[in-house]
């Protein structure tokens, strides 16, 4: 009963408002493959240069270090308006970043010490944030990039002096595939260039001159019975050993199912893929927002939506097209082409791998839309945030504690005095809290006021 009435305070009723991934259609079920979304899913920018702080650091940076020095464990974070949204400001340093600024909408914040300013020029890097995906997911080419610059503008003087750099950049497609996700045989017959690194990003065709082929078929030995190997000849067959095709994945996470299969190694590739289960993903985390995209680009609300993603680091950008993408208006720009190596030449999924020449190979059905997700139009929505499945966990969770401390504190099985007071306590204690603006100043914390 209590549900409905806090699902019409919200204007649905949960009776009226099915999950998203089970909504009944119309339209007969198919098992066609359908982008229902693609874009940035992460992004990691540092951004500096000869600049100065603006003048709203200038002119709080002072309160923030007396904040930091007096505050005490266990107290709750300060909360500062930003540009007219609410961050928190954690009360400790992160190496050379003095402050430390956290919207749960938004993102996360490092800034230099106005006093030690100059010391990031050299690296560019007097601020450094990460933007969350659903604050990414809200844009899209320059829009995207004018809502990053007026956020790095709330800390510099002036955003025209401002170098802006990658750091880390994740892309992504959602496909859907009938009723499942991938089998393992599907993923066996997948070739990636996972062990590629540092500078060997490109042609991966292994050329030899005269001399260094007469030396494979006759090497010279000294005296001692040893073969020296000419230092050129050497890094053409490091390179090609690091640019040879695997097949499979590195890394499989399965439950009863596959869910999960990693190309490459996290903790130390400067680039690495993954494929997902998306549509269980979003289950486990009461994620209501990216159902809600898929539905605005057509999604059907019954297929399995699986989650191709490439993570890329700044050593691997600096190593395509002479750096460019390292630039993230240039990045922004060039989604498609980054997206078309990533899909092309880093990691393909065939029908089945030939094992003699893997690049006649010819990809599956789903493979070739993976390709094109980047040049498939996507509908992107700026809506109010759906936190009805977070109020349901909250209330469920918040009604049994207080279900248990009545069943504690009750004198006998039938003192029903015990909980009308209780019932009457807390009436007092949520309406006084409101007039104490204890509920605006949870709002501030949550970045939502």
């Amino acid at each position: 009963m209590v549900l409905s009435i806090l699902a019409q305070t919200h204007q649905k009723s949960n009776k009226s408002d099915p999950p998203l991934l089970h909504q009944k259609v119309e339209e007969q079920h198919q098992q066609e493959h359908k982008v229902v979304l693609s874009g940035v899913d992460t992004l990691t920018i540092t951004a500096g240069g000869m600049c100065s702080p603006s003048d709203f650091v200038l002119e709080q940076f002072n309160i923030w270090n007396e904040y930091q020095q007096k505050y005490e464990n266990n107290e709750e974070y300060s909360t500062i308006e930003i540009n007219g949204e609410w961050w928190e400001l954690f009360p400790f340093s992160s190496r050379h970043y003095k402050y430390q600024f956290y919207n749960r909408e938004i993102g996360f914040v490092k800034l230099f010490n106005p006093e030690k300013w100059n010391n990031g020029a050299i690296g560019k890097q007097q601020v450094h944030i990460t933007f969350y995906p659903k604050f990414l997911h809200r844009y899209s080419g320059n829009d995207l990039y004018n809502q990053v610059t007026n956020i790095i503008a709330q800390f510099v003087d002036n955003i025209n002096n401002v170098s802006i750099q990658i750091s880390r950049l994740d892309l992504h497609t959602d496909i859907t595939n009938g009723s499942s996700f991938f089998t393992q045989e599907q993923i066996n017959n997948t070739i990636s260039r996972s062990r590629i690194r540092q500078s060997y990003y490109g042609d991966n065709e292994l050329q030899l001159n005269d001399s260094e082929e007469q030396f494979l078929k006759n090497p010279l030995i000294n005296n001692k019975g040893v073969s020296k190997i000419p230092s050129g000849l050497l890094d053409k067959l490091i390179k090609n050993y690091y640019q040879q095709d695997i097949a499979g994945a590195n890394q499989t996470i399965s439950k009863k199912e596959l869910e999960t299969c990693y190309f490459g190694k996290k903790e130390t590739a400067s680039l690495w893929g993954k494929f997902y289960n998306k549509t269980q993903c979003v289950k486990d985390k009461n994620d209501s927002d990216t159902p809600l995209l898929w539905l605005d680009n057509g999604y059907n609300g019954i297929d399995t939506v699986v989650r191709v993603e490439f993570s890329m680091r700044r050593d691997f950008l600096k190593e395509i097209d002479n750096g460019e993408y390292v630039n993230l208006q240039s990045a922004l720009k060039n989604l498609d082409k980054l997206w078309c190596y990533l899909t092309t030449e880093w990691l393909r999924m065939v029908d089945k791998v030939e094992v003699n020449n893997s690049m006649k190979s010819v990809i599956t059905d789903f493979w070739s839309l993976v390709t094109k997700s980047f040049l498939t139009p996507i509908k992107i929505s700026i809506r109010k945030k759906n936190y009805n499945a977070k109020i349901n966990q909250l209330w469920s969770q918040g009604l049994g504690c207080i279900k248990q401390m009545i069943s504690v504190g009750m004198n006998a099985n039938e003192d029903l005095y015990f909980v009308n007071s209780v019932t009457q306590a807390l009436n007092e204690v949520l309406s006084s809290s409101y007039h104490r603006s204890e509920y605006y100043e949870r709002r501030k914390h949550l970045g939502i006021a």
